[in-house]
């Protein structure tokens, strides 16, 4: 064998070391999907404000649900259903308008 032919055998077998790491991330990215895709779309509502540092707009939370969660969320039924929690005094606040976030 000689220089270049060990050269090319280095470099595929760093290729294939590179594509288990990819390939491996890759199954633990859709096994966490799978949980998410499991949750309820107000859970999900919930773990978009937890996640941020302050309160959210429905607009937003629609938003980042569709961007982060691959789910379309419908603003009246979020509002909805945000507004029967916080008047059972349940995990929600409304900070402003149609802005919400977690009771502490």
């Amino acid at each position: 064998m000689d220089t270049f032919d060990k050269v090319v055998e280095f470099q595929r077998e760093l290729l294939q070391s590179q594509l288990k790491v990819v390939y491996r991330y890759q199954k633990h990215d859709l096994e966490s999907r799978k949980q998410l895709k499991r949750t309820s779309k107000l859970e999900i509502v919930e773990n978009i404000l937890a996640s941020s540092d302050r309160p959210l707009h429905v607009s937003k939370i629609i938003q980042i649900a569709k961007h982060d969660y691959n789910v379309i969320l419908e603003r009246d039924s979020v509002v909805s259903a945000l507004v029967k929690k916080i008047k059972a005094g349940l995990r929600f606040i409304r900070v402003a308008p149609n802005t919400f976030a977690l009771r502490k």
